[in-house]
This record gives C-alpha cells, sequence and structure tokens, in this order.
C-alpha cells in the first residue's frame, strides 16, 4: 500500500516563497494606504473610485484605532511594527461588530460597518497580489521546487493542506490540475468553459486550501466555484464594470464573489464548498502515514483547524499513529505541537532548508 503523507502548509512556509507572514500584511495596508498605493486592479491604472475607497478605508481604521495616527514611517517602514494591531485581531474586531451589529463608532454602521469589513478583505487581497507579481528572490525558488519535487514524481500518495491563498504550490501544480490529476476537494467550474470538472477519483494528489486562493471565485446563485489554474481572478470580484469576467455562466447580472476566507477568530465558515474541502482534509489526516507541518504554529486561536486535526487522529480506528514532523524556525510553537501530540514528534527549529537539507 502506498505511503500517505500530509503536508500541512501555513503562512511560514509561504514566507519560504516571497509571501508576507500574517503579522506583516497590516503594516502593508497601513503604509500602502497611506501613500495612495493599495487598491489598485488595473496596475499603472487607478481610477478615482479607489482614490475614494482608500480614504474610506484609512478613516474607517483611523476611528477604530486612533492611535494608529502617531505611529511615523520610516523608509518606506513602518518604524515599530509591534505597536500595528495584527490583521487578525483588526478582522476579528470588525467581524464581532458586523456579527452583532455593533457599530464601534457613530458614523460606522450599518452599510458603512459592511462595507469596512468589504474593504479589509480587499486591502489583504491588494497587499497579496503585489507578492504574486513580485519575481523569487535568493534562493525562493529552489526551496520551492525542492520541497514539491518528490510530491510531483507521484511514487506515494500525498495531500498538501494549506491555509494560505497565494498561489506558489498552484504553479507547481498546474499541469496536473489542468490534466484533472489533482483532487481540490470539490468539482468546480473550469474558467475557460464554464462546465464542471469533477473530482478525479483515486487520485494520488491532493490539494485542500482551507481558507480559498487567489485563484477562486464563487457563485452565490448556482452555489459552484470558479478556479483558474492560470493564476490569479480574485481581483476580478472588486471591479466596478460587470461582464463576463467577473459573472457566472448561469447569470449575467450576479457578481461573483472572492473566496478568502480572512484570518478572523469570529467569521463562521459555512460554505458548503468550503465544508467539503475540510471534511477532505480531516479524512487525508485520518489515513495518514505521516504527517509534516510546515511553517504552521498551531496558534491557540485556530480551533476550528485544531478541531479537524484531533479529530481526524482520533478517527483511526486502531491504524497506527502517523509521525509528526514539524518545520518551524525557532523553537516558540513547540509547546503547540507537544501539547497536541506530545513529545514523541521530530521538532525541527531551522526552518524548510533544514528539513529539505539544503
Amino acid at each position: 500500500m502506498a505511503h500517505q503523507t500530509v503536508y500541512f502548509l501555513g503562512a511560514g512556509a509561504s514566507y519560504n516563497f516571497g509571501y508576507p507572514l500574517t503579522n506583516a500584511i497590516m503594516p502593508e495596508i497601513l503604509h500602502n494606504l497611506r501613500h495612495g498605493d493599495l487598491f489598485e486592479i488595473v496596475r499603472g491604472r487607478k481610477t478615482d473610485y479607489e482614490r475614494e475607497q482608500e480614504v474610506v478605508l484609512l478613516d474607517y481604521i483611523n476611528k477604530l484605532y486612533p492611535g494608529i495616527k502617531d505611529i511615523g514611517v520610516n523608509a518606506g517602514q513602518f518604524s515599530d511594527n509591534r505597536h500595528i494591531p495584527n490583521i487578525t485581531e483588526v478582522l476579528s474586531f470588525v467581524d464581532h461588530c458586523v456579527f452583532y451589529n455593533l457599530p464601534p463608532h457613530p458614523t460606522v454602521s450599518d452599510k458603512a460597518l459592511l462595507n469596512f469589513q468589504y474593504l479589509l478583505n480587499r486591502a489583504v487581497c491588494e497587499v497579496l497580489m503585489d507578492h504574486e507579481d513580485e519575481a523569487y528572490a535568493g534562493n525562493q525558488e529552489q526551496l520551492l521546487n525542492s520541497f514539491m519535487a518528490p510530491i510531483l514524481q507521484g511514487n506515494d500518495k500525498a495531500t498538501i493542506i494549506t491555509t494560505n491563498y497565494d498561489l506558489s504550490i498552484d504553479t507547481a501544480l498546474k499541469r496536473k490540475i489542468h490534466a484533472n490529476l489533482v483532487d481540490l476537494g470539490i468539482p468546480y467550474r473550469n474558467i475557460a468553459d464554464n462546465e464542471i470538472t469533477l473530482q478525479p477519483h483515486g487520485a494520488h494528489l491532493k490539494y485542500y486550501k482551507l481558507h480559498g486562493s487567489l485563484n477562486w471565485t464563487r457563485c452565490d446563485l448556482c452555489g459552484y466555484y470558479y478556479i483558474n489554474p492560470e493564476g490569479n481572478i480574485a481581483f476580478q470580484v472588486y471591479r466596478e464594470q460587470i461582464d463576463s469576467g467577473n459573472t457566472c455562466t448561469c447569470s449575467d447580472e450576479l457578481k461573483l464573489k472572492s473566496v478568502l476566507v480572512a484570518p478572523s477568530i469570529v467569521r463562521d465558515i459555512r460554505d458548503s464548498n468550503l465544508l467539503q474541502v475540510w471534511k477532505g482534509a480531516m479524512e487525508s489526516i485520518r489515513t495518514a502515514d505521516e504527517i509534516v507541518f510546515v511553517g504552521y504554529s498551531l496558534p491557540p486561536e485556530d480551533l476550528a483547524i485544531k478541531s479537524i486535526i484531533v479529530r481526524g487522529l482520533n478517527g483511526r480506528c486502531g491504524k497506527p499513529a502517523p509521525r509528526i514532523t514539524v518545520v518551524q524556525w525557532k523553537d516558540d510553537a513547540r509547546p503547540n505541537y507537544t501539547n497536541l501530540f506530545g513529545k514523541d514528534i521530530n521538532y525541527l527549529s531551522e526552518g524548510l532548508p533544514e528539513y529539505l537539507g539544503i
């Protein structure tokens, strides 16, 4: 029987390939807002509406966190990022207010509060799209290729589970996804012809994106996702014009939506497609011979993720426990893992280069 390995990727994994860690997203949003360089769907062609929305979002943030206005900018970077709230805190704060209909400020209520939530989600998307356009630096491409090489060979069964939106792994899997050799956890609409691509039966390679992706969009009418193996399509939902690029084949009037579950501790995942992806991820954990956590710190607030891990491990019906390997920088996350898995784990504290032997 083929060896089954699950690779569980957090933000630290994508950081190896040039993407920001979660704690760097809010500083980038603020920096770009202050320089009028955040919202720009078509690079080099900022619209008046996008300029207006930048002003609105910065005003919302300043009302929620008035002390942020006193934090200076030095050489394009904030002087001390420790004084800037994490994007998870900001999104959770806003999501809490939306969920309970609690205006955090007299002028930020009802439609304005929903707009605040929408603009924050777009801001996260825009920051990641900026990094999507950047070329690899240093040994980033080498790390990605070395990590993906044994997975692409396909000698054993592999599942990649990720909390990230970026397309570094998608790019490496592009040919296999086009050939429908990768189980993405759901049937979806092919962006090329609008036809439904079914999940391949018995696929040796599974790729589950728990929080959505920059190359996914969702139709609220028919419920299907569009998935584009070629690259980012999330930007389409933020364009003002409604056309074939941001509508579904079932309707030319209803705009598609992005599928980016924000890193908030309040947000509730009810989308049936994502629930199916999460179920597939849990089943892969349940049947795995080995689980490799890369760049994921297993933070206490990630209760939903911890739930699928624990339920998967406790539903093995006598199957031996999987080998656990943790790939992290430093030892900060070690207690989170030993609390959940015990001390009999392989904990690597020098990151992906140590794991790959580079």
